[in-house]
């Protein structure tokens, strides 16, 4: 099986490749998450062979993500460094990287990594879900709070490093405006999405279009999911805000190519 593979459905929104540096669970245990359902999945995660990510990363022209399936900055990564070994690789085969965490700045011990990423070429997000701390440990108790993600991203912008934000799941629209609110001074972009896989009685409509005004408003990239603007309809949207390729990251240049 490939390391970096091309994610398909939903997933593809956030990236044409990606790649999961740990695998059967995740010390975050969110309430919400999709890999817990139908899976084998557990609190316990299990570290990933990367061997021939060399190879792999030599071809990888596109975006890649980290991760889609466990959390690359989860507690373990402090004693595993699966998450480091792997952007070691991908850096030296000068690929492009977007990576997505609940770990908040756990990721910072890396920071001096991003600051030195081959064409600025890397981002860092995090999913912000709630504003309140309380809420965040019922639905996601291993995670970071989000001040603490917050400050991640803060810290982030103010060394020259890319930041982005997942809004999704929305599981209280209020508080998802609140940390969008929050964020703003020092996010690059926004993917907005809603909640699936569970009943709500959400106006979504409403949601989308409160959250989206804000983003504007702030000058900065936005792409709406497709559930999202499936729940709007007749909402003006704009066409950078229907591309998923709005919050890619450039290929990697043909001249730096590998292989």
């Amino acid at each position: 099986m490939d390391l970096i593979y091309e994610p398909t459905g939903k997933a593809a929104e956030y990236s044409p490749l990606a790649l999961n540096v740990y695998t059967g669970g995740c010390e975050h245990r969110c309430s919400y998450c999709y890999c817990a359902n139908g899976r084998a999945w557990s609190g316990t995660p299990r570290v990933r062979n990367l061997a021939g990510l060399e190879k792999e990363a030599a071809k990888a022209d596109k975006q890649i993500l980290l991760s889609f399936m466990s959390d690359p900055y989860q507690p373990c990564e402090a004693i595993h460094r699966n998450t480091r070994r792997a952007l070691e690789i991908l850096k030296a085969a000068r690929c492009s990287v977007a990576i997505l965490t609940k770990g908040g700045t756990r990721c910072l011990d890396d920071l001096t990594m991003f600051q030195s990423w081959p064409n600025a070429r890397i981002k860092i997000g995090a999913t912000l879900t709630f504003i309140d701390p309380q809420a965040s440990l019922r639905h996601e108790p291993g995670a970071a709070l989000p001040i603490d993600r917050l400050a991640a991203l803060k810290t982030l912008h103010l060394s020259g490093v890319r930041t982005w934000a997942s809004i999704e799941p929305v599981i209280d629209p209020a508080q998802s405006l609140q940390i969008i609110e929050a964020s703003l001074p020092f996010i690059d972009g926004y993917k907005v999405g809603k909640l699936n896989h569970r009943a709500s009685t959400t106006d979504w409509a409403a949601f989308g279009r409160t959250a989206i005004m804000m983003i504007r408003q702030a000058g900065k990239a936005l792409y709406v999911k497709h559930d999202l603007r499936a729940a709007m309809p007749g909402f003006e949207f704009r066409p950078e805000e229907t591309d998923p390729e709005t919050m890619f990251l450039p290929e990697r240049p043909k001249e730096t190519q590998h292989g």
